[in-house]
């Protein structure tokens, strides 16, 4: 099976860095490209106005610092990538921008930065599992 646009979810864990990895050895081998996506999580409906947009800038600013290490390897292994960064809750963006760009795999680590380290799967990963119409390899 060959790939052409691998969505890899990134928060900063560990377990995230092992998906790129693993993403951009698919990439390299098959020529695909690769979505970074950094879902911030939903925003409260409490915040309003000027608080809402304050809290929604500084999150894309920490979403697009995280990104930052992700996208220097890429640019340096000359993996062609995009970044997307969206608000909304992680299981459900993940699998709505698998669909909205196309993607034909999902690559991820199994737990992200705030799940309990006795589980085999975070939250995320197992709601993406449910969700996503597309194969997931899961990064461990």
């Amino acid at each position: 099976m060959e790939f052409k646009k691998i969505l890899v979810p990134v928060d900063g864990s560990t377990h995230s860095q092992l998906a790129k990895r693993k993403a951009m050895g698919m990439a390299t081998a098959m020529g695909a490209e690769i979505i970074l996506l950094f879902a911030m999580g939903k925003i409260p409906n409490l915040i309003g106005g000027l608080a809402r947009e304050e809290l929604l800038s500084e999150l894309v600013r920490e979403g697009k610092s995280l990104l930052e290490p992700y996208r220097k390897v890429l640019e340096d292994k000359g993996v062609k990538y995009s970044e997307i960064i969206e608000a909304g809750e992680p299981g459900d963006t993940i699998c709505a921008v698998a669909e909205r760009e196309k993607c034909d795999l999902i690559v991820m680590g199994s737990r992200g930065l705030s799940d309990f380290e006795g589980m085999v799967l975070g939250s995320v990963t197992h709601r993406v599992l449910h969700l996503s119409k597309l194969p997931v390899l899961i990064a461990r």
